[in-house]
């Protein structure tokens, strides 16, 4: 089976392997490279299992030639070799690749190192040395079927579509393998096996003990998968999902009023599928061509969603993270009326304060924390920036100014949180309704970014000359007001600017 072309070097990988591989150490390739390879897909990475000093064998082979020798994983032996860019003889390589080998030891035989593996489709290995051949000949095809070592049966359960637990300790020897179940099904289109699925339920309560780390970097992958929705729903039924955040457990059976459909947890997973419907990533069971037609279409909106947050994760990701958590403090504020109905007064507020300490707690960046939270803080503004008709250009520039790079962020969530609230029930007259208004806005939003893009009207120096007041907040405040009224189009002229200036200041003091 060839091999789809890889980003790194295909020469200077084979040179590797050659190097960790002697007659004293073995050295097999095992995992996802396998796996993948398998599957006739790229593999992302290499993983090696050495007989041996793996360390030292790392060590080595890094030094042998010119890469960087990285220790991984101290207690448990594992290693990594970041190889260089280009070598010599490797001009063309790309000079950006990532070529990286995780060297890990084991003691006996390969099938001891395969023992302890997660999943039957991960527990195979083939002998570096056929690989290395295969890389310096693709065009013989990756090694047949009698080169890989496979002794749980990976490769008959990767071509009927299953995932299976090597054993039946599998997640009590590492709880974080929990995640990487239910992510790798979804990226790889695998379903569960009977066993393996009763083990997860059994073993959901586990996940608490995984570093915040790990959980984040599994939840991240999971949340940049398109269709990210079903996976959450599936952790749900599993017991995952309110065991890692048990805060999103408290919404499960709080009934909302009746212009909501489903009750806040399942509102704040549909809200999450209704994103991606939005999104254009996938369907929604409740849409079809003409909400989709209406949905607002700015070329501002579409590369957003791919532009990143941090290194790992994208604008889009993380919305859909903040659909998750948009509504999770409405069980402790929530209240009744007189006549019985549901009111959750301050749950924004009291949401962005509590998605924070999620965040925190699963060890997410700041930057990726502080956008998360002012999404949840403001998901609402949209719909209350107008009691009836458009919004003012104020209250649009006020918007974005308070809101920074969340803006569009806040706009989308909007848009899912109104599908997930009504479900089967909404109307095209209400949606129509929801898209003008956020079409409105980024029209209006990209209208004074022009209108102030040539130049500010006056500046600071200007407005202390003018009043004969101090550096300070004032100054700050007075040239914030003037940027307001010039981009809402009630001042054009550097006289109005001025004039404007000197009432504010005389009506404040």
């Amino acid at each position: 089976m060839p091999l789809p072309s890889c980003t790194y070097s295909s020469a200077l990988l084979a040179r590797v392997l050659r190097q960790s591989d002697t007659p004293e150490h073995p050295a097999y390739v095992v995992g996802g490279f396998v796996r993948d390879s398998l599957r006739g897909t790229t593999p992302p990475d290499i993983d090696v299992a050495v007989r041996g000093d793996a360390l030292r064998i790392a060590r080595d082979t890094a030094a042998a030639v010119g890469g960087t020798y990285v220790v991984l994983k101290e207690e448990r032996r594992i290693a990594r070799v970041a190889m260089p860019a280009h070598m010599e003889d490797e001009a063309d390589a790309p000079a950006s690749a990532i070529r990286t080998l995780d060297i890990v030891g084991f003691e006996g035989g390969i099938s001891d190192d395969l023992a302890r593996r997660d999943f039957t489709i991960n527990a195979m290995a083939v002998p570096a040395a056929h690989v290395a051949e295969y890389l310096e000949r693709p065009e013989t095809g990756f090694p047949p079927a009698e080169s890989v070592i496979d002794p749980y049966g990976g490769m008959p359960d990767l071509q009927t579509g299953m995932l299976r637990a090597v054993c039946p300790t599998v997640f009590e020897d590492d709880p974080a393998r929990l995640l990487r179940a239910v992510r790798l099904c979804a990226e790889l289109g695998l379903m569960f096996d009977g066993h393996t699925e009763e083990l997860i339920r059994a073993s959901a309560h586990r996940i608490s003990s995984v570093s915040g780390e790990r959980s984040r970097e599994e939840l991240l992958r999971l949340l940049a998968l398109d269709d990210a929705a079903t996976t959450i729903a599936r952790m749900d039924r599993l017991g995952l999902l309110g065991a890692l955040i048990p805060e999103l457990e408290a919404g499960r059976g709080i009934e909302q009023p009746t212009s909501h459909f489903w009750d806040v947890l399942e509102h704040s997973i549909q809200t999450v599928a209704a994103f991606e419907f939005v999104a254009g990533e996938g369907d929604w069971p409740y849409g079809n061509e003409e909400t989709r037609d209406s949905i607002p279409s700015q070329p501002i909106f579409h590369s957003y969603l791919d532009q990143p947050v941090s290194r790992e994760a994208t604008h889009a990701a993380l919305i859909k993270l903040a659909c998750l958590l948009h509504d999770v403090a409405k069980p402790q504020t929530r209240t009744l009326t007189e006549t019985g109905r549901a009111r959750f007064l301050g749950h924004t507020k009291e949401g962005g304060r509590l998605s924070g300490d999620i965040l925190r707690r699963l060890r997410f960046s700041q930057a990726e924390s502080t956008y998360v939270q002012a999404l949840v803080h403001d998901h609402l503004r949209p719909a209350q920036m107008s009691s009836e008709g458009l919004p003012s250009g104020r209250a649009v520039f006020r918007f974005f100014r308070d809101t920074k790079d969340a803006g569009l962020g806040v706009l989308y969530l909007a848009l899912a949180d109104y599908l997930a609230c009504r479900g089967p029930l909404y109307t095209m007259r209400e949606w129509n309704s929801v898209c003008e208004l956020t079409r409105y806005i980024v029209e209006e939003q990209i209208r004074q970014e022009h209108a102030v893009r040539p130049s500010r009207l006056i500046n600071g120096e200007d407005i202390m000359r003018l009043l004969g007041i101090p550096p300070g907040p004032t100054v700050g405040h007075l040239l914030e007001t003037i940027l307001e009224a010039q981009a809402s189009g009630q001042i054009y002229t550097r006289e109005e600017a001025l004039a404007l200036a000197r009432e504010t200041y005389e009506q404040e003091h």
